[in-house]
């Protein structure tokens, strides 16, 4: 008997102010909404002990007594040369993906424009580079352990019509975003931003779109 492939099914979690989007080839609500809170109050909890965890724009030293989100969460920006504060959304977003992933092969988590996607084939991910949705693609690889993109759109000091960095978690990708727009400012940012990018451990690659400007770093691909 042939099985039916079950079409993927998307929840809704509401986590204080984000919202988390699960999508599976399964209802995950419950499990879902269990993880996000989990690690939002961890991180909470922690934060109102430590503020610097969520105010920072700079590389904090690691607290001895941190648990082991905020440990990454500091890593990974100090590694991106930014405050933990950049890397908040991407640790939730992270955190829920990775406890799904242990019963799941595909799966993917989004929050605002970060994205954890654990996947068996090469998939598409949208930059918009428009505000009417129109934009470019780029080819998020297939991996075992999940794949973290940060997006983004006309944020930051100078005009930005899209960005996308690909890293080994979200939570790095978020802080080299945070890096990026940081670069884009000074003389000669774009051409900056895209060799700090290719410095970044853990960063897998990104494409900054400014104007009529493309520029791709490291091994990304964009998708006819």
């Amino acid at each position: 008997m042939k099985l039916l492939k079950r079409k993927p099914r998307t929840s809704d979690i509401q986590v204080q102010d984000m919202v988390l989007h699960v999508t599976a080839s399964t209802e995950l609500n419950e499990e879902s909404r269990a993880a996000a809170l989990s690690f939002w109050e961890q991180l909470h909890a922690y934060t109102l002990r430590n503020p610097a965890i969520r105010t920072s724009k700079r590389p904090i030293d690691m607290p001895e007594d941190a648990p082991e989100i905020v440990r990454e969460m500091i890593a990974a920006s100090s590694r991106a040369g930014v405050g933990p504060m950049f890397s908040f959304q991407g640790a939730v977003t992270d955190y829920v993906g990775r406890f799904l992933a242990r019963d799941l092969n595909e799966v993917t988590v989004s929050c605002g424009g970060d994205f954890f996607i654990l996947a068996r084939k090469r998939q598409k991910l949208t930059i918009h580079t428009r505000p009417d949705g129109g934009g470019i693609a780029v080819v998020v690889q297939p991996s075992k352990t999940g794949v973290g993109v940060a997006t983004a759109l006309g944020r930051g000091k100078v005009p930005l019509d899209g960005l996308a960095i690909l890293a080994e978690s979200c939570m790095l990708a978020d802080a080299a975003a945070a890096g990026v727009q940081a670069i884009l400012p000074k003389q000669d940012g774009f051409r900056l931003a895209l060799t700090y990018l290719k410095k970044v451990p853990g960063v897998r690659g990104g494409v900054v779109v400014q104007g009529a400007r493309i520029g791709v770093a490291g091994g990304v691909e964009i998708a006819a």
